[in-house]
């Protein structure tokens, strides 16, 4: 009997050993994992917080520099264009009308008004909304000349006038914003009409003909006044390049472009548009 009591000691004492060491095992060591595992959390989210914090302050360096960079381009447009319109002579009506290159010089009312929108629709579609300076145009151009391979212009007719009366054919950036400078100035003195006018009697159309009048003589045998919406359209395609367009076959292609602008922003119907293009609008040196 006092054997067997102890054998049931030694086997109470066994069951609750192993269920002690059971505990243990099922709880003491998941904790210290679980402890284990917030420990590395913890110092995982700290080290991505410092590389956040790190990266914040490195983009932030990046926009005071770029701030900075910017302010100083500012600074030295502002003294470059400053220096450019420097010296510049006042703008005024007389001043441009002295400067006329053209002895033959006609009133825009005595002009066609196919002329007239034909000019408006290959060199400065935005003409009658802008003040000189088209920033549509300057922007786009901008973007077209740094990421592409070709080049585009931005000049408003306000600022060929410039160019063609006031300043030069240089092609510089302080020509530039002289012409820009001029071209602002023109608009407070000036109407949209006179601008337009000032451009008809002095533009450049090849066979030393300046200006609508000289180019309507040479090139139809006309007055400039009775010229029809085919040679009005191919006239002022000219003007873009005379040197190119004083062949026929070129000029022809070019009005072609005109004619398409015209339709396109409204100055003529499909009818007109398709009458015109057909036309063969011959020179008056063909017919000779």
């Amino acid at each position: 009997s006092s054997s067997k009591r102890m054998s049931e000691k030694v086997d109470s004492q066994n069951l609750i050993k192993r269920d002690r060491d059971s505990f243990t095992r099922d709880n003491v060591r998941p904790l210290n994992t679980d402890y284990n595992q917030r420990e590395r959390r913890r110092v995982e989210y700290k080290q991505r917080e410092k590389k956040l914090k790190s990266k914040k302050r490195k983009k932030q360096k990046r926009i005071r520099i770029v701030r900075a960079l910017l302010s100083i381009m500012l600074v030295a447009l502002i003294i470059f264009t400053v220096s450019a319109i420097k010296g510049s002579p006042e703008v005024t009506k007389k001043l441009i009308r002295s400067k006329y290159i053209s002895s033959e010089v006609v009133s825009i009312k005595q002009m066609p008004n196919d002329l007239k929108h034909a000019i408006v629709s290959i060199e400065d579609e935005r003409f009658y909304k802008h003040k000189g300076v088209d920033v549509i145009s300057l922007v786009r151009s901008v973007l077209n000349n740094v990421f592409t391979d070709t080049t585009q212009g931005a000049s408003t007719i306000d600022m060929q006038v410039s160019k063609n009366l006031l300043t030069s054919n240089d092609k510089t950036m302080k020509r530039k914003i002289r012409d820009m400078y001029n071209a602002k100035q023109m608009n407070k003195i000036m109407t949209k009409d006179e601008i337009l006018e000032a451009y008809l009697n002095n533009m450049y159309l090849g066979k030393n003909a300046y200006g609508a009048a000289k180019g309507a003589e040479v090139y139809f045998g006309k007055k400039v006044s009775e010229l029809n919406l085919a040679e009005c359209a191919m006239l002022a395609g000219m003007t873009n390049n005379p040197a190119r367009y004083i062949d026929h076959g070129e000029a022809k292609k070019r009005q072609v472009i005109v004619l398409y602008k015209m339709h396109q922003l409204g100055y003529i119907t499909d009818k007109e548009y398709r009458i015109a293009k057909a036309d063969d609008t011959p020179f008056k040196s063909e017919i000779d």
